[in-house]
């Protein structure tokens, strides 16, 4: 089974917490994980580059349309046609078992977008639960929230209006529906929904987990 990532980043400030981390910790640890199917996609920056590249990676120089979240993916995906992409934004760093519990779930799964756990760095679920969503809805009277899941008994609560962010999609389905939007609120949002409206389902792992080491006042 091919797995490939694509992350994307903004302009750090290179005494930005954040930019260590990506630097020295996540990027090689993707990198080693997909043995190189890694693409970043980010605004000029020599030393992330040079990270990229000496990790067997490469790396798109992307300036325009900072905000734009899902105009930096489409930019990566010219580079990944791997069976499944992994979808990252910058804080999010895979975990040991991440790959071989994500095989395993996909096994037998059909082509569609699949999202996977998020904890912070104690092991507890992340923030308000960005990784299994429920979007808000007039029609069916729903509002935003986190779903509910249970590793113990394997759990997941269902909506209709059920969203993932950071996740892994099959090539029929980012080939079909590219992430789009320009300067869109809740890009993430709206390719999700795309994505069910063209018949593909969006569903979760429990197994497979990631480390979110960002927080929500975080400017991306």
């Amino acid at each position: 089974m091919e797995i490939g990532i694509i992350q994307i980043t903004s302009n750090f400030k290179e005494e930005n917490q954040r930019f260590f981390q990506l630097k020295d910790e996540i990027i090689p640890k993707l990198c080693d994980i997909t043995s190189g199917k890694y693409t970043l996609v980010s605004p000029p920056n020599e030393s992330l580059k040079q990270t990229v590249e000496s990790n067997g990676g490469t790396f798109i120089e992307y300036s325009a349309w900072d905000k734009d979240k899902n105009r930096k993916f489409r930019e990566g995906m010219s580079l990944r046609q791997e069976e499944w992409v992994v979808f990252l934004d910058d804080d999010i760093l895979l975990s040991d078992t991440w790959l071989s519990e994500i095989s395993s779930f996909l096994e037998d799964k059909v082509p569609g977008q699949y999202g996977f756990r998020l904890v912070d760095q104690d092991g507890n679920r992340h923030e308000l639960g960005e990784d299994w969503m429920q979007f808000v809805s007039q029609k069916f009277r729903l509002h935003h929230r986190p779903l509910e899941y249970n590793i113990e008994t394997g759990f997941i609560e269902r909506s209709p209006t059920s969203y993932v962010s950071n996740s892994v999609v099959h090539r029929d389905v980012y080939n079909f529906v590219e992430p789009y939007g320009v300067f869109q609120k809740a890009p993430d949002v709206t390719w999700c929904f795309a994505i069910k409206e063209a018949g593909f389902p969006v569903d979760f792992c429990l197994g497979a987990w990631a480390y979110h080491l960002g927080d929500r006042g975080d400017n991306r």
